[in-house]
């Protein structure tokens, strides 16, 4: 079965899954959220262990899972945990026994403010609107990701980065203008829920930095030696192959609609 195969049929399992977790909010996206990020987190030390780094995996997975039901139950201040987080971390750090470095806590913070933080925004940005807006970024992202991948395999002649040589410019302007136009159409199917500027706005933040985000997750795979960063689903790779891009978008999006506009 070729890879391709793999990704469409892991797609239509995955994506309407994913659809009604994002609609259903509430509890079931914690769940969600704590399954998801358990993983991404997971994979996200041990490709770091490949370059000798040796963040303490389970005492940042139970952190962050304690940050996301804290942040759910209790109070939103989720960057105060992360101060004592580290703090704490620095302090395990400094009795561990062997493999000491002043990295590992700074790894492990890091893994939080990457991963962890954006699902607690993707769960606000669930209740602030009467359109989802995390569907909604879900849908910019899948069709950004998949015309760029279609463009650069028929018309790519030019490389995009070192970082992933098989990406083009050309896909990534097909991606860039696919997720723009998308957003664009959505406002005028449901202008009363959302307006030009924001469908606007949200296309271009969508189209960009969700490139940048699989790029960003593409240089940390390089960095590390390894392909992907698991090989959990069929023909995708890992959990953070998958989310790269809506964890990079998500804080943008999130200062937009909670802080600008």
């Amino acid at each position: 079965m070729s890879n391709l195969v793999k990704r469409i049929l892991v797609g239509i399992v995955g994506i309407p899954l994913v659809i009604y977790v994002c609609y259903a909010g509430g509890i079931v996206f914690l769940i969600f959220s704590l399954l998801v990020t358990s993983i991404a987190l997971w994979e996200f030390y041990s490709m770091l262990e490949e370059k000798g780094f040796r963040p303490m995996k389970e005492l940042g997975i139970l952190t962050s899972d304690a940050v996301l039901i804290i942040s759910y139950f209790v109070t939103k201040d989720f960057i105060f945990f992360e101060y004592v987080f580290l703090i704490f971390l620095i302090t395990t750090e400094i009795i561990r026994k062997k493999n000491q470095s002043p990295l590992n806590p700074v790894i492990a913070v890091f893994g939080l403010l990457y991963i962890t933080i954006p699902f607690i925004m993707l769960r606000e940005l669930i209740e602030i609107s009467n359109l989802n807006l995390v569907i909604y970024t879900f849908i910019l992202i899948w069709t950004c990701d998949t015309t760029a991948y279609f463009g650069g395999k028929f018309f790519g002649k030019h490389p995009l980065s070192l970082i992933s040589p098989k990406k083009t410019w050309e896909g990534s302007i097909v991606g860039f203008l696919s997720a723009v136009t998308i957003s664009l159409t959505v406002h005028s199917f449901f202008s009363d829920r959302i307006s030009f500027n924001d469908a606007l706005i949200t296309g271009l933040i969508v189209g960009i930095f969700s490139q940048i985000g699989d790029l960003f997750e593409s240089l940390i795979k390089r960095y590390c030696g390894v392909k992907d960063s698991s090989d959990l689903i069929p023909g995708h790779g890992g959990i953070l192959d998958r989310f790269d891009s809506l964890i990079f978008v998500t804080p943008l999006i999130f200062i937009y609609y909670i802080y600008i506009k």
